[in-house]
């Protein structure tokens, strides 16, 4: 085990020099390179000695390693620097947005997960009944729905003619207003959740029916156990790998669709303040946004890789071999 983790972890580490490298020059390769991004810092009319000090501020001045260990050294530290029109700490501005949009995956996740698993196990003890074809079908139909039409009408349904839910969603603490905090994040996340659901309840049933027909399982019959126990005891586990795989990758269609339902709802998340970041041309708070979106995708992928070891050994036997 310690070998296979120490590969995924050399592995971890050559993918994160590799996006932060990418992240780090990204102002060099500007229309208009290093120039623009005085003009936009400084505003028109720089003097020279302006435009210098904004260079050396940002590394541009610097050849191409020495400013990727300068800039990978402000990341570590949390020197991110200022917006360059309201001149604001853009740490505390992600600081502020990141667990926003952080809280909104997991809250994504987890419902989906909730109801998928479940439902993908019920599916496939049910095959081929008239349950089973109406949950696939279902399914099928929850596909075609994304987040910007999925969204609007539940802000219109719930929000604006019932009223049962917040609009604009805010921030508010779970902690402290557990109810409000509720009524704000459940449109958003049920918006992000529906793909995911249909998504991961249809890899998970097509997976367990194929358990269900190993030897395994028909022992486990013979023996007399539980249709419970057989289930979630010994069909559930190695039934997971196509699931755990889509979670993992659908973190970056969370990160895609946390832009779209962040606009919508008027969150002002990592995605809404990427994007507005993207308009009003602040590229430094840009590229902070987009490293740390970055890194989330890439440790989820790092931690998925060590959950397939769990779900079955011989995963970890045959890639530490290999």
């Amino acid at each position: 085990m310690a070998r296979y983790v120490g590969q995924r972890l050399i592995q971890l580490l050559i993918v994160l020099l590799v996006v932060t490298f990418l992240v780090s020059i990204a102002l060099r390769f500007l229309p208009g390179g290093a120039d623009v991004v005085v003009a936009l810092k400084t505003g028109p009319g720089a003097t020279p000695e302006q435009a210098a000090a904004i260079k050396h501020q940002l590394y541009l001045d610097r050849t191409i390693p020495d400013q990727y260990v300068h800039w990978v050294k402000d990341l570590v530290t949390g020197h991110w620097g200022t917006t360059f029109q309201t001149n604001q700490p853009i740490k505390e501005e992600l600081g502020r947005a990141f667990p926003i949009s952080l809280r909104l995956m997991i809250y994504a996740q987890f419902l989906a997960l909730l109801f998928a698993i479940p439902m993908g196990m019920w599916s496939a003890y049910k095959q081929g009944s008239g349950a089973d074809r109406t949950a696939t079908t279902a399914s099928f139909g929850l596909l075609a729905m994304p987040e910007y039409i999925v969204a609007p009408l539940l802000i219109y349904a719930f929000a604006i003619h019932f009223k049962w839910f917040s609009y604009p969603a805010s921030n508010i603490s779970l902690l402290s207003h557990p109810v409000d905090h509720v009524k704000a994040f459940f449109l958003p996340t049920i918006t992000m959740a529906i793909p995911l659901y249909a998504t991961y309840m249809r890899l998970l049933r097509a997976d367990m029916i194929a358990t269900l027909q190993s030897d395994f399982i028909t022992t486990a019959r013979a023996k007399g156990l539980s249709t419970k126990r057989i289930l979630f005891g010994h069909a559930l586990r190695p039934s997971l790998f196509s699931l755990v795989t889509a979670a993992a990758v659908s973190t970056g269609a969370l990160i895609g669709g946390v832009v779209i339902v962040e606009e919508t709802f008027q969150i002002n998340g990592m995605g809404r303040v990427t994007v507005e970041g993207i308009f009003k041309r602040e590229y430094p708070t840009v590229q902070y946004g987009v490293i740390i979106l970055a890194l989330v995708y890439v440790f989820v992928n790092f931690f998925v890789d060590l959950a397939y070891a769990w779900i079955d050994p011989r995963v970890r036997h045959a890639r530490a071999l290999g």
